[in-house]
């Protein structure tokens, strides 16, 4: 399915056509194939605690990727392998308590979140980055890219929320699912009623055999509440592509809109036929517009 764009202001909206220049024609399906042994695993030490990250590909261009709410790694492992198959070094992570991550989950910021991702950037040399998060993760990221502006090459959030809020319904599907003690029947069932657009539940199963982190979730809801909106909401000042689901009943499509309208350089991206979990129901449309974007702004191409 391809991206339905909206286009309103030329020089603010990105198009679905600029996004697939260049980028080849490997699919996700055939790059997901490559064995665990080609990972790059690395055990990262980040003020005082280990961050788990794996480091796909070669490249002039750095893109760190961060994981959904309470997510881990591997939910993003096919999509980095196809990014990184454009040429772009592409990173991902556990979150502190998924893998081996570890440190404090209590007291904690997306400051904090946020200086994990400065950590793996100076672990591997570099001093500026492409930085995507995908729902929850794009809220790490824009505290990331406001704490260390100069860093930043280009921002992209995959489902961006934090504005406007979803339906009373879905808030309350929602604290059921960040609950702990959910019998792992009931979170199945959630995710797939919370996570994707009608018709594509069934997908749900793939993230049941990524494992469930209800506690971490917990943590980082936690977290992003504590956090003072003017740390985090705009993302500092680099390039940014805010990409939005149509059908995301979580992070509300207004909320990129409303980023598109009122943020500086900033792009908007439309995608029919999704939820919040786009990573599985629209996997090629992401690596299209997320390769396309770093490229026109870098010039690196494989």
């Amino acid at each position: 399915m391809t991206a339905g764009i909206l286009t309103v202001t030329p020089t603010r909206w990105f198009t679905a056509i600029a996004a697939a220049v260049a980028v080849g024609a490997v699919s996700i399906s055939s790059i997901s194939q490559a064995s665990a042994s080609d990972d790059g695993r690395k055990l990262i030490p980040a003020h005082g605690h280990t961050i788990e990250a794996f480091v796909f590909g070669e490249g002039p261009e750095t893109l760190i990727m961060a994981a959904g709410n309470g997510r881990p790694a591997s939910q993003l492992t096919d999509l980095a392998k196809a990014i990184a198959s454009a040429g772009i070094r592409t990173v991902v992570y556990n979150y502190r308590g998924i893998g081996a991550s570890d440190g404090p989950l209590d007291g904690l910021t997306l400051v904090d979140y946020g200086n994990d991702v400065w950590a793996i950037a100076d672990a591997l040399g570099v001093q500026k980055v492409h930085l995507a998060g995908k729902t929850y993760g794009n809220r790490v990221m824009r505290a990331a890219s406001q704490t260390r502006p100069d860093r930043v090459a280009t921002i992209i959030l995959v489902g961006a929320g934090g504005e406007v809020l979803p339906s009373p319904e879905t808030i309350a599907l929602y604290k059921r699912y960040l609950d702990p003690g959910v019998p792992k029947a009931e979170w199945l069932s959630l995710q797939a009623q919370l996570m994707y657009a009608p018709g594509n539940e069934k997908l749900a199963e793939k993230d049941a055999g990524e494992g469930e982190f209800p506690a971490v979730a917990s943590a980082e809801a936690k977290a992003s509440e504590a956090t003072a909106k003017e740390a985090w909401s705009m993302g500092g000042t680099a390039p940014m592509l805010a990409i939005t689901c149509l059908s995301d009943r979580v992070a509300v499509p207004e909320n990129a809109f409303n980023i598109a309208k009122t943020r500086p350089n900033t792009w908007l991206a439309g995608l029919p036929g999704c939820g919040h979990n786009m990573i599985n129901e629209q996997p090629e449309d992401l690596r299209r517009l997320i390769v396309g974007f770093i490229q026109a702004r870098t010039g690196a191409s494989k």
